[in-house]
């Protein structure tokens, strides 16, 4: 076998190189654990305790909201955004701990959040009066809602929009932002609710009667809660006709149910009494000397 000496001294020097690199590089290391090892243990320690912590935050939160009955979108939403909130801020301490400055990231993160927020201030409106809905609750999905211009069952609560499905099955998509900043009446918010009654009856006709039908019609009804005690009156003498006020109480669930059943029976017991149920018309009187003279 030939060996060639120039050969065996060149791999001889590349060894000897590659180990003074190492034990270098093991040198440096060396140092820099001696230098930081400490830094590096405490934001281990400050990552993996901040980090139980938010864990422990996010529990804690889900399990108040669950005890306080709040929808199950908001409950998940907002233990998340407590427990990505809570983590950043754990990293952001781990990472400073090691020397590395974050006033830097937070400048960055604060300038990005500033031209996301301009870009999209709108859906960010729309973002924060979803957050305030699903949290204050208002109203919840199967609610009977009155909005400025419309009015329907609430479907759903969405980040962005509110579903909403009207009388004739109609979907609409309300951003949430209006919907905070409008007049909303929630008819299912309460367990019992009046139907109110507005009934004209001819000025020939006797009211005392009118008013003990309609209390027997009430009685008549079990699902009608204040039959005996129901406010019943003469609310105002109107052009063509007396006004008739009352106000039964059902249960929620029972409203448009009992008020077609209730309208119909005191149609038929005005009816059956011969109770007049006046409309608009006008009376004109003619003097008898002024017809005389035309003819």
């Amino acid at each position: 076998m030939t060996v060639y000496p120039n050969s065996t001294a060149a791999v001889t020097s590349h060894v000897g190189r590659q180990v003074s690199s190492g034990l270098l590089s093991f040198e440096q290391v060396s140092h820099f654990l001696l230098a930081h090892g400490p830094n590096v243990v405490y934001a281990i320690i400050i990552f993996i305790i901040g980090r139980y912590i938010a864990k422990f935050c996010k529990k804690l939160i889900s399990q108040m909201m669950r005890h306080a009955d709040y929808d199950h979108t908001v409950n998940t939403f907002v233990s998340q955004i407590i427990y990505y909130g809570l983590l950043a801020l754990v990293i952001l301490s781990a990472v400073n701990k090691l020397g590395i400055p974050t006033n830097s990231f937070i400048a960055v993160f604060g300038a990005f959040g500033l031209a996301v927020g301009l870009a999209m201030q709108n859906n960010l409106a729309n973002f924060a009066s979803g957050i305030l809905l699903l949290i204050f609750k208002p109203f919840k999905a199967g609610d009977w809602v009155s909005l400025p211009a419309t009015e329907g069952t609430i479907k759903g609560i969405q980040l962005m929009n509110t579903v909403l499905i009207t009388k004739d099955n109609k979907t609409v998509f309300i951003p949430n932002s209006q919907i905070t900043s409008s007049q909303v009446t929630n008819s299912s918010y309460m367990e019992e609710r009046y139907i109110p009654l507005l009934l004209d009856i001819s000025y020939d006709n006797d009211h005392h009667q009118v008013i003990r039908l309609l209390k027997e019609v009430f009685r008549n009804d079990a699902r009608i809660l204040n039959a005996d005690t129901a406010e019943i009156g003469i609310r105002e003498f109107a052009d063509n006709a007396v006004r008739i006020a009352a106000y039964p109480l059902v249960k929620n669930s029972h409203f448009i149910a009992v008020r077609y059943d209730l309208l119909s029976a005191i149609k038929d017991a005005f009816d059956a009494h011969h109770i007049v149920i006046p409309y608009p018309q006008r009376v004109v009187y003619m003097k008898a000397e002024a017809t005389a003279e035309k003819k």
